[in-house]
């Protein structure tokens, strides 16, 4: 249903607008003043605003009301403004247009005037929010095929798996070391599905308490519960007809693993608050770096959840198996790099190239992506060495601790971040005890972790 904020200092008028605007089924709420507006806006959802023009006593110039609307426009700049005011001109009109109003109604307003200038408001913010929503998706798309390329053996069969199961409605399980790339994986399913022109929606459950899994996975109605002031649509919802990625699946707890199965099970959720039961029409596909064989023996997953999960599992290699793909994967990353931070052309030397190929990368592509991406800013020529690079000079195997060093020339942030994943590679991959060694809870590891792009 949606939500209309009605902005007028006359309690009759918004008594008026509420019951006309109730009867054509949507939820209104009404302030007196154009600040009371803006706050209301910055912290709740609100589809569509109607504004009167003239707040202050004596004033019918329309200032408040341009005012508000450039304000308004700033905190949401697809948020329609239809103003209202009973001292409408011309060129007020068009003052409140070129400012950026949907919309001119004058007071007395007409019913059907009025209803059918929200609708099509409502119509338009609809089509221009999924345009948004498209242009982000092609955008993750171009720069997930960077992290795709794929030059090995290993990675091809990957490909060539993945586009084949991406037909099938199949949930899939990915797993792998941290920094593979699981979340591309899974967005290059999306795209070679029947599922592509429905939404992608990706959550990471390690961040979720339980309170917040249900709010989160399955929506809420507003009152459902002490903080809920607005209704919610839960990631199942959004995801509706789509795919649902559900990554770090191996540290949600056994409480929201439950409730995970039962929707998997069933294929029907129930919205917080709502009585009304809603189908499940997604397509999971879950993601971990843990070995889900011993956290079933442990007692830590539900052997049931897995076997929901993974009607057919992956395992996308580490970088340091694939080395046909470290140098083609670095050029993409160095050109894409130079093309967003406008930086001439970079090239990597011999000398540079055989650096990376005998490097292990213990943080995989996304260590690679995180080395080029800091380089170009290291470097003071049009050639990269490998003293740029800043390699460990440790080379390892899988099961190795590299040691990071932490480099005098690094912001606070990329110090930061090499100690997550330095931490992180102590325990093996370990978040739990990676966060436990930190004083820190799962969920502010995980929100640490995902701040610094270091998951």
């Amino acid at each position: 249903m949606k939500t209309i904020l009605v902005v007028d200092d006359s309690l009759d008028i918004q008594a008026s607008l509420k019951f006309f605007l109730e009867d054509e089924g949507y939820l209104c709420h009404g302030v007196l003043s154009p600040d009371t507006a803006l706050d209301y806006v910055a912290k709740n959802n609100v589809d569509l605003v109607l504004l009167d023009m003239n707040f202050s006593q004596n004033t019918t110039s329309g200032a408040e009301g341009l005012t508000a609307i450039d304000a308004l426009k700033e905190l949401d700049p697809l948020l329609p403004v239809i103003v209202m005011t009973g001292w409408a001109t011309l060129d007020l009109a068009v003052k409140a247009l070129t400012t950026g109003a949907a919309d001119f109604i004058e007071k007395p307003w007409q019913d059907e005037r009025l209803a059918h200038a929200i609708k099509h408001q409502l119509n338009t913010r609809r089509d221009k929010q999924n345009l948004a929503r498209l242009t982000q998706e092609k955008q993750r798309a171009e720069r997930s095929q960077a992290s795709l390329l794929a030059y090995s053996p290993q990675k091809q069969q990957v490909l060539s798996q993945l586009e084949n199961l991406a037909k099938s409605d199949m949930n899939i399980l990915l797993t792998g070391e941290n920094g593979t790339g699981k979340s591309y994986y899974a967005q290059y399913i999306h795209q070679h599905s029947n599922r592509s022109n429905a939404s992608f929606i990706a959550l990471n459950m390690g961040a979720f308490t339980d309170e917040l899994f249900n709010s989160e996975m399955f929506g809420h109605k507003k009152g459902a519960f002490t903080d809920a002031s607005q209704d919610r649509l839960g990631a199942f919802t959004l995801a509706e007809n789509g795919t649902l990625f559900l990554d770090e699946i191996a540290n949600l707890s056994k409480k929201s693993q439950a409730k995970l199965l039962h929707v998997l099970e069933e294929r029907k959720y129930t919205a917080l608050g709502s009585s009304k039961v809603l189908e499940n029409t997604a397509r999971i596909i879950s993601a971990t770096n843990a070995n889900l064989a011993n956290a079933i023996a442990d007692g830590d997953f539900r052997q049931d959840l897995y076997y929901r999960l993974n009607t057919v599992e992956i395992e996308i290699p580490p970088l340091r198996t694939c080395k046909d793909d470290i140098l083609p994967l670095a050029n993409q990353f160095l050109t894409s790099f130079c093309n967003q931070y406008d930086k001439p052309a970079l090239s990597l030397t011999q000398c540079a190239e055989q650096a990376l190929l005998n490097y292990s990368f213990p943080g995989n592509v996304r260590e690679l992506k995180h080395i080029i991406e800091r380089v170009i800013f290291i470097s003071n020529g049009q050639q990269i060495t490998a003293q740029d690079l800043m390699l460990s000079s440790t080379t390892s195997n899988h099961k190795s601790n590299v040691k990071h060093t932490i480099d005098m020339t690094l912001s606070i942030d990329e110090v930061i971040e090499q100690a997550l994943l330095s931490r992180l590679e102590h325990f093996n991959g370990n978040a739990s005890k990676s966060a436990k060694s930190l004083g820190m809870s799962r969920s502010a590891w995980y929100r640490k972790m995902t701040k610094y792009d270091a998951i």
